[in-house]
């Protein structure tokens, strides 16, 4: 299993972080990442993702009776999972293909990285600035971000199991060893 990038967007539609990872394996993602990665094709993709996201939410709100139960959707290269939150931010993963729902991630990297990296910030401002303003622009909340999905392991079937599932804890033993060492 692999974790290629993570986005967040405001709810004025705009990114607001970006982050990626390169695949450990040699595969067809490598493709991907590396467009995302381009300088001429990284100013339109966070556009071209969310145009994606609101297309297929506006498609599954009318096919289900107005039921908002877009969580996620697969092609042969990738996975995209998604979380809106009740403020209205958008969380969005682009995985491996195989790996199941991961909303409840995504839901824990909201409820604790974020607010106590972003939200807790001091200079936070409610509507973050479009990510060619700066965006998020919080080293530690990137920092811990990487660390926390470095903690994802996945079986043989890409199912996954949470390895370090009490944030909060995880979170305490970065700052220890950050300050102490």
């Amino acid at each position: 299993m692999a974790v290629y990038a993570f986005y967040i967007f405001s709810r004025k539609n705009e990114c607001v972080f970006a982050h990626r990872w390169k695949p450990a394996d040699s595969n067809s993602m490598e493709t991907l990442v590396s467009q995302l990665e381009s300088a001429t094709f990284e100013e339109d993709v966070e556009k071209l993702i969310f145009g994606v996201i609101f297309s297929l939410r506006n498609m599954v709100r009318k096919i289900s009776n107005g039921k908002d139960d877009f969580l996620s959707y697969t092609t042969s290269q990738y996975k995209l999972h998604f979380y809106e939150t009740p403020t209205n931010l958008r969380l969005v993963f682009f995985t491996s293909p195989k790996v199941e729902p991961l909303t409840h991630v995504l839901h824990q990297i909201y409820a604790t990285l974020y607010t106590e990296f972003v939200v807790k910030h001091p200079l936070y401002t409610q509507v973050p600035p479009p990510l060619e303003k700066g965006g998020i622009n919080c080293e530690m909340f990137r920092i811990t971000l990487d660390r926390f999905v470095r903690t994802l392991s996945f079986n043989e079937t890409d199912n996954i199991s949470l390895v370090a599932f009490n944030v909060y804890g995880h979170i305490t033993t970065y700052f220890n060893e950050l300050l102490y060492t």
